[in-house]
């Protein structure tokens, strides 16, 4: 990295005009970057903060929590007042008041980040930033962001202590280093059985305090500016932070070649179209003129037609995804009632075909293993577990996979001021 300074007439004077005197900085870059900060607690709170300090133009930020009262010392962007609203739409608004570029942008997605946010949004990003507390997110962060190519920054707090780690293109990935604790911590919000959400999950209350959150956040923005300028990021490697001994250690991770998070995109098809109203006839009718006909799509999740009922075995038709499917849902409304007694039908063995019917994928005749109905081919993609701005992977009736991305999504989730360049 070049330490050469810049000489800079005195009377010209902007509010980065410190930053703009380091030799390799160009304001330029940082204004035209486009960056998403998955997490609007403390570290997101903190990491916005500094990117719209810096002058960064285009900013998303994505959570889907309330504010709480606990989060208000450890948030330099809500208040009081703020108890009770929604995370991102706050953080967002603050930081929109926040910023010095006269050009930025700051836009929120109110989403889960798990089965809401369509890897398309990650594909216009050039950097993602994960201010997360939780397993599941930084897998499915991991997951989408090397789907589409994109550097991403984990943070991590735990009292005094934190860390981060950059992860990039190739060599370096999330996935490859999890143990099994993480993946029970990221199955945690799932009933074991069904894969359906648990109502209520006990809140992990991590401790922690505003100086830790402060200090990784500002070293995720850091490595942050310096893969936007280019410089050199030792991805893969985790930099952690001893709080109580002020010990700084570098971990190299490994890196296994077998993960199953390695896949990436590589040509990706534009459809004109919106998860949010768009059918799922309308999607086949433009997969089979590009395509030809008998294409299969794969669902970003599964859909539960029907589960048997944990009490008496009788079947209990959702017709939703999943996650959108809750764990006190499992028993039926006779059962509630007390009108059926425990045993009234014998319950198959859990996880096979007679106790819970699920898609995964569809097509023109089928939906799963049914014929497709009416109902079904009018269902908007979102109804059926699509996320707006979704890459699918379709495939054809030679077996030739391609990814078809619903482009139609971009004008509702970004405001103008990101520029995106038209279909192609």
């Amino acid at each position: 990295m070049s330490f050469e300074l810049k000489e800079r007439a005195e009377t010209v004077e902007t509010p980065f005009d410190r930053q703009e005197r380091i030799g390799w900085w160009r304001q330029d870059v940082l204004r035209n970057a486009r960056v998403m900060v998955i997490g609007a607690g403390a570290l997101g709170n903190e990491v916005l903060k500094n990117l719209v300090l810096l002058g960064i133009g285009k900013i998303l930020v994505v959570d889907f929590d309330t504010i709480s009262v606990s989060n208000l010392s450890r948030t330099v962007l809500f208040r009081p007042e703020d108890v009770g609203k929604r995370k991102a739409a706050v953080a967002a608004e603050r930081a929109r008041d926040m910023a010095l570029e006269r050009t930025s942008t700051v836009d929120f997605l109110d989403a889960d980040i798990v089965w809401e946010l369509g890897l398309g949004i990650y594909r216009r990003m050039d950097l993602v930033i994960g201010c997360v507390d939780n397993d599941e997110a930084r897998l499915s962060i991991n997951r989408a962001a090397r789907s589409v190519g994109k550097p991403w920054i984990n943070g991590g707090i735990f009292e005094l202590s934190g860390s981060i780690t950059p992860y990039g293109r190739e060599q370096t990935c999330y996935e490859c280093t999890v143990t099994p604790d993480q993946v029970a911590d990221a199955q945690s919000r799932y009933d074991s059985c069904e894969q359906v959400k648990k109502r209520y999950v006990a809140e992990e209350r991590m401790p922690t305090v505003q100086i830790t959150s402060a200090l990784v956040a500002s070293l995720q923005v850091q490595e942050a500016v310096k893969i936007l300028h280019g410089e050199f990021v030792d991805f893969g490697v985790r930099l952690a932070y001893n709080g109580t001994t002020h010990g700084f250690h570098r971990i190299s991770l490994p890196f296994d070649e077998g993960c199953l998070a390695h896949g990436q995109f590589e040509d990706i098809h534009q459809l004109p179209l919106s998860a949010r109203t768009s059918t799922v006839a309308e999607l086949l009718d433009h997969l089979e003129q590009k395509f030809g006909d008998d294409v299969k799509i794969d669902l970003a999740a599964r859909f539960i037609r029907r589960i048997r009922c944990r009490n008496c075995g009788k079947w209990i038709s959702f017709e939703r995804p999943a996650h959108r499917v809750f764990d006190d849902e499992l028993i039926c409304a006779d059962c509630r009632s007390g009108d059926h007694p425990t045993g009234a039908e014998a319950l198959p063995g859990e996880g096979g075909s007679d106790y819970v019917q699920a898609v995964t994928t569809f097509s023109r005749r089928n939906f799963g293993n049914e014929p497709i109905s009416p109902n079904i081919s009018g269902k908007a993609l979102w109804e059926i577990g699509i996320p707006p701005l979704h890459i699918l992977n379709v495939t054809d009736a030679e077996q030739r996979q391609f990814a078809c991305e619903l482009s139609g999504d971009v004008a509702t989730i970004f405001s103008d001021g990101w520029d995106f360049p038209p279909l192609t």
